[in-house]
Parts: structure tokens; C-alpha cells; sequence
């Protein structure tokens, strides 16, 4: 099942905004250095940045589309990042109960994880992604040519969710491990990766849509990396709290993991977060995990990979969860 179409240059974006009864949302960043895209299209530009991925933005765009003359069959096309494709996403689902989206990521972590498997969302106070819905957008277009302008910071953030996908996936970890300097330098060989992480995400949602069971998976290094997301402000990307996520959850339960597999974890991780753990709080990280929407039944949800492809799931009383992770913090 492709749900993501990928191409080399973005006349493929150009063509889906210049679709019958299209509604454009995209983020400051996009709309300065592809702003000829937008020319004639109906368009909300948001400002860029997670501290605008809330339900204040969502109601903005909604507002705009009743102002536009938008009707149920209007189509939201979303030009960015991950706020943005979760933002429009959203107000999507929102307006008068459900309209179709086209999601164009362009940003490396939309293109490979955000952007694909139609879970939309916002967060509320500080909480990533607690309001939210699924609604499968009717395309994904990846352009890579807009990888061109992306920041090293960016790059460096979706490259945290590929080595989770590497994580997930044995020929995607024997390919990353083997290039991995090439993939955080740009080179040739983070192109194939691209496309088989891309490939990779499709898979995992044509399986489990509804995240009832494989999906789970995806959330490897997501339970610790959202809490130290919220709790430093939201100072670094969000592929690098991933990072250091998956960094923190392997070292939570080093006893289970081959001690050579743990080390090629941290030296992946630690390539793409340049940046030591920012909160050694395990009490703090405690609290704000207890409200991560994968919990179940009081308990904080924790996925584990533990090599060639498996992940365990791992369910654990606060107690439990802070006393572990309060034992492995002084080594992050």
C-alpha cells in the first residue's frame, strides 16, 4: 500500500494547489522561500514553530475557510512541517465535520514520519498531541527539492526519527549503521534511506491505522523524549528529544539489552543530538509522562526496542518508572 508519493522537484505541490476549491494552510517559514507557490490560493500562514501547534491556530484556520467561502467539498492542502501537517490536519477533521486534506511535508520529518498515517493533532497545555484525530489525508506528495532549504537543526531532527525507524526495522538498521555519517552530512546514501523510511512508516500504518497494536511501535523513545520535550520548553527539535528519548529508555532497562547493540544505539543517537540531557529531574519527567496519551490503566507505557527489529512493550507504575529512570540519569 504507497500512501506517499515521492518526487525529485515540486511541481507535483505547484499542481495539488492549483486543484478545484483548494484551501492552503502553511507555516511563515514555507511561505517565504516558496512563496510563488501560493500565488492566486486561498492560504492561512500560520507562525512556524511547535508553540503554535495548539487549538487557537486550529480555530484561526477554520475562521479563515468560513471567511474564504469554504464549503464540505474544499480540499486543505498543508505546505510544511510537522506543525503544520498536524495543525491542518486537524482543523480538517474539524470543519463542518470532516473535510479531505493533501498533506506536503517538507521537512525531513514530515517526509518520513509525521506526515504519513493521517494522526492529526495539537497539543494543550504543553501536552504533545492530546487533541487530535485521524483523518487519512487523500495524498501525501514528498518533494525532496524542498530538503534543499531545510536548516541543519531540521535535518538533524528528522534524522532522530529514522534511526527509530532503524530501530524497527532490521534492513533499515544494517543500512543506517553502514551510512550513517552520510545520512547526518546529506550525502548520497540518506536519499535510499529516505525512501525506505518513508516506506517503512506506510507499512506500519496500512497495518494498524487506528494504533491498536503495531502501531505502538513508532512510539520507541517518544514516552521520555515528549515529557523532556515539554518540561525544556521545547528548545531543541523534536527528532532530537527522540534522540535522547530512546537514549534514556534503553539505558532504563540496560539489563535487557546486548551490551553491543546499547552502545550502537547511544553512538547512533548521539550523532544526531549533539546536546546532553536537559532535565535529570526524574521526578519531573515522572509527572509530565504520567499524562503522555499512551498510558493505560495508571501506568506509563514504555516501548522498547531490544534489536533485530523486536520492541517490547513495557507497562510500569510511576514508582517504577522514576525509580529507573532516576538510576540512569547521571549516566546521560
Amino acid at each position: 500500500m504507497r500512501l506517499a508519493e515521492i518526487n525529485d522537484g515540486i511541481s507535483a505541490a505547484r499542481e495539488a494547489l492549483r486543484g478545484n476549491n483548494v484551501y492552503a494552510v502553511t507555516d511563515s517559514n514555507v511561505a517565504r522561500l516558496y512563496s510563488q507557490l501560493f500565488d492566486g490560493v486561498k492560504t492561512t500562514v500560520i507562525p512556524a514553530g511547535e508553540s503554535n501547534k495548539n487549538l487557537g491556530t486550529v480555530g484561526k484556520i477554520i475562521s479563515d475557510m468560513v471567511e474564504a467561502g469554504c464549503d464540505r467539498s474544499s480540499t486543505v492542502v498543508a505546505v510544511g512541517g510537522g506543525v503544520t501537517g498536524d495543525t491542518a490536519g486537524f482543523a480538517a477533521a474539524c470543519f463542518m465535520r470532516g473535510v479531505n486534506w493533501i498533506n506536503v511535508p517538507t521537512t525531513l520529518l514530515a517526509m518520513v514520519d509525521s506526515g504519513i498515517g493521517g494522526k492529526t493533532g495539537v497539543d494543550v497545555g504543553g501536552y504533545k498531541n492530546v487533541a487530535g484525530a485521524f483523518l487519512m489525508p487523500e495524498r501525501v506528495i514528498v518533494c525532496r527539492d524542498f530538503l534543499q532549504t531545510l536548516p541543519e537543526r531540521e535535518w538533524l531532527c528528522g534524522c532522530g526519527e529514522m534511526i527509530k525507524h532503524a530501530l524497527l526495522d532490521k534492513d533499515i538498521w544494517r543500512e543506517t549503521t553502514a551510512h550513517i555519517d552520510e545520512l547526518i552530512s546529506r550525502g548520497e546514501a540518506a536519499y535510499p534511506l529516505i525512501e525506505m523510511s518513508v516506506r517503512y512508516k506506510e507499512s506500519v500504518v496500512a497495518a494498524d491505522f487506528r494504533e491498536s497494536g503495531l502501531r505502538k511501535r513508532l512510539n520507541v523513545g517518544h514516552t521520555v523524549g515528549h515529557a523532556a520535550e515539554r518540561l525544556d520548553g521545547f528548545r531543541l527539535s523534536h527528532g532530537e528529544y527522540v534522540a535522547l528519548g530512546i537514549v534514556a529508555e534503553t539505558g532504563m532497562f540496560s539489563e535487557r539489552l546486548d551490551g553491543v547493540f546499547l552502545r550502537s544505539v547511544r553512538e547512533l543517537c548521539g550523532k544526531v543530538c549533539r546536546h546532553p540531557f536537559p532535565i535529570k529531574d526524574a521526578s519531573a519527567i515522572t509527572d509530565t509522562a504520567r499524562a503522555d496519551k499512551k498510558n493505560s490503566g495508571g501506568n506509563i507505557v514504555v516501548m522498547l526496542p531490544t534489536g533485530e527489529g523486536n520492541v517490547d512493550e513495557i507497562s510500569l507504575t510511576p514508582d517504577e518508572f522514576e525509580k529507573r529512570l532516576k538510576k540512569c540519569l547521571s549516566d546521560l
